[in-house]
């Protein structure tokens, strides 16, 4: 634990006090190695591979049988699992994603699980679970250790969701490098696996404007806007964006942690504030799930899945975060 709070501090976070859970393997199988000075970034070799043949074979079933895609979409209406707006639109991020979480799975029926089966749909939720039993709770524990804070008080009910992206050639615009636009996640931290292509980078925050690239087979923690605000602004989130290379097709899995949904989103007890935000934020009148509706308005219209009400797509998602939070 030492060592990878050590490996942290360089991040500009003071390590605080120990975190309470003992961890008796080595934390996150091997050493953890930084990837920037300016917040908290790390990569770590896990010993869970994601499963990335059949995470092709899912996206290329659902793209080749349009029925199956369809009844996929039907079990979450509200906002679907399969999305393609890519094929359509040439101003979108030019990828293809799958979005689960357990309670998704969950209203999947079961005749479409056996459809889909075959072409790695069980292999990829398998995966998603071991990663959620085996890192989750220890990258808690490093964040624990940054902050001097218990963030399992707010992280009760595994408010968990699941990513796989399809960075297609086959797409509205070919020729694009636009793969993900800029942005910064909503929830406490995203960990990231790729399949060996590079892509993802990340801004250096002393730096706005300088992108760093993360080699192709890192598995990579960022760490969100919400680490942020329960962190007192000690944890800086990380702005990345993915650039695709014309003609090559890369994927990856991601995880997605957020506090509880009806969780209070403000500083957590015993933290030092070390930057004011706004009377919202500090009187506790903002919870997740209100925080979460706000960004996603912006990340769905960079995305393709949603049109802007009043027609103003001006403002990044995070430049809206950022007035919303900061006094």
């Amino acid at each position: 634990m030492a060592t990878t709070a050590a490996s942290l501090t360089s991040h500009g976070v003071e390590p605080a006090v120990p975190a309470p859970v003992a961890i008796n393997r080595p934390l996150l199988d091997t050493s953890v190695q930084a990837l920037s000075s300016s917040s908290a970034i790390f990569s770590f070799e896990p010993h869970v591979k994601a499963p990335f043949d059949a995470i092709r074979r899912l996206f290329d079933h659902l793209r080749a049988n349009s029925e199956n895609a369809s009844s996929l979409n039907a079990a979450y209406p509200k906002r679907g699992i399969f999305k393609t707006a890519a094929m359509s639109n040439a101003t979108s991020d030019q990828k293809f994603t799958i979005d689960l979480s357990p309670a998704r799975s969950g209203r999947i029926p079961e005749t479409l699980r056996k459809k889909l089966a075959g072409d790695g749909f069980n292999d990829v939720l398998d995966f998603f679970e071991e990663v959620n039993s085996t890192y989750v709770a220890q990258i808690m524990s490093i964040m624990h250790g940054l902050i001097g804070a218990d963030l399992g008080q707010v992280h009760k009910t595994g408010n968990f969701n699941y990513r796989l992206c399809d960075y297609n050639t086959d797409t509205a615009d070919p020729t694009s490098d636009n793969g993900c636009g800029s942005h910064t996640d909503y929830g406490t931290f995203t960990i990231i696996f790729q399949d060996g292509t590079s892509g993802l980078e990340i801004e250096d925050a002393e730096q706005p404007g300088l992108w760093m690239p993360v080699p192709g087979d890192a598995t990579v923690v960022l760490a969100g806007w919400c680490a942020v605000i329960l962190s007192g602004g000690n944890i800086r989130a990380t702005r990345h964006r993915v650039r695709r290379t014309p003609g090559v097709r890369r994927l990856s899995a991601v995880l997605f942690v957020a506090p509880d949904v009806e969780a209070t989103l403000r500083p957590l007890e015993g933290v030092k504030v070390v930057r004011p935000f706004t009377k919202k934020v500090m009187d506790g009148q903002l919870d997740v799930g209100e925080f979460k509706e706000v960004m996603g308005k912006k990340w769905r219209r960079r995305e393709g899945n949603e049109k802007s009400d009043d027609g103003d797509d001006t403002g990044t998602q995070d430049s809206e975060i950022e007035r919303f939070i900061w006094a």
